[in-house]
């Protein structure tokens, strides 16, 4: 367990980081006269310009003395830092104060920091909020729309379930966020098929994170079960894709031999068991695909039918066009295949 002061230091500390600042607790730091071990070091930058910022930690139960600000001001001045807080929850002595006036020192607690950074940290939260926001909501895009080439939600899905979480993300997206953002209050948002006013920021931007850890939660679900049936789907592919070939591979041999005699009567009922398969492997695997995987094994069939379906009665064919017949047949399925490996 951390002792007491240094889980405030740990606090402080991710105070400032919350601030945007790059911080390390206990740092050691060269000065121009020695080196000094400071409590909390915080580096940010404005406007390309480095500031740094030396953070001294009191957990103490009486106030802090005016020894403890000259000594901090020499630190600061040592090491050349910007500005240095000296915080405190048990206050300062009169002295303290009095010193801290002509100095870079900031004498405050832990607690009035956070007061006075409330309003920073909501503004850096709301931009979190709003970059979380439109990458969920490309995500869901890409997942619900299949303009990526995925399987997509699963056949079984609710897709009114996915709407209304897109309509969710849309409005805090496109509505919510930035009149949160231009400080335009209160912010209307639907929640629960109701209208729900929020008039602060802090009430506002804890729905707002709450409904996107929930949103984020039921699109992960829904990837998972995605992942799921996409390898189901690979393996009934497997059993789609060998029947396929081998039905290819019979039907080119009876279809390239040289006259009806030399056809071997056995490969004839294998090719016509291969198609009876083709089409049974075919029924599985399209209740496992859609989007532009379903599309695919469509052209594969379509394939099939419109070429080696047909020539095969003719019980021989031109080797340039059964290449072209086995081509288009093999085309899609090989596009098939690229899908599903995604």
């Amino acid at each position: 367990m951390s002792l007491p002061w240094r889980a405030y230091q740990q606090d402080v500390a991710g105070l400032f980081r919350s601030l945007g600042c790059s911080v390390e607790v206990e740092k050691e730091v060269a000065g121009a006269r020695g080196i000094h071990v400071v409590d909390v070091l915080a580096e940010t930058t404005l406007a390309g310009v480095g500031i740094t910022w030396v953070i001294e930690c009191k957990l103490w139960n009486t106030a802090i003395p005016k020894e403890k600000v000259l000594t901090l001001a020499q630190v600061a001045s040592d090491v050349g830092a910007d500005r240095a807080f000296l915080l405190s929850e048990s206050g300062f002595q009169a002295g303290a104060i009095r010193v801290a006036q002509s100095t870079n020192i900031t004498l405050t607690s832990l607690q009035e920091l956070l007061d006075s950074a409330r309003g920073e940290l909501q503004k850096r939260e709301l931009v979190v909020l709003m970059q979380d926001t439109h990458r969920l909501q490309q995500q869901m895009h890409d997942f619900f729309i299949l303009d990526n080439g995925s399987l997509g939600p699963p056949a079984g899905a609710d897709r009114e379930s996915f709407l209304d979480l897109l309509a969710a993300v849309f409005e805090l997206n496109s509505i919510a966020l930035p009149r949160a953002q231009a400080g335009d209050f209160p912010v209307t948002m639907t929640t629960g098929g109701s209208l729900t006013r929020f008039s602060d920021m802090a009430t506002f931007i804890a729905y707002a994170r709450r409904e996107l850890e929930r949103v984020a939660t039921c699109l992960a679900a829904a990837k998972q079960e995605v992942d799921n049936v996409r390898r189901h789907a690979g393996q009934l592919f497997s059993g789609f894709a060998h029947e396929v070939g081998d039905f290819l591979d019979h039907s080119g041999a009876i279809l390239l031999a040289n006259s009806v005699e030399n056809i071997d009567q056995s490969q004839l009922s294998f090719a016509l068991d291969c198609m009876k398969r083709v089409g049974d492997r075919a029924k599985e695997l399209r209740t496992s695909v859609s989007g532009r995987a379903s599309n695919a094994l469509s052209r594969v069939m379509r394939a099939l039918i419109d070429g080696p379906y047909l020539l095969l009665p003719q019980m021989r064919c031109e080797d340039d066009q059964w290449r072209k017949s086995r081509e288009s047949v093999e085309a899609p399925l090989g596009e098939l295949a690229a899908l599903l490996r995604r």
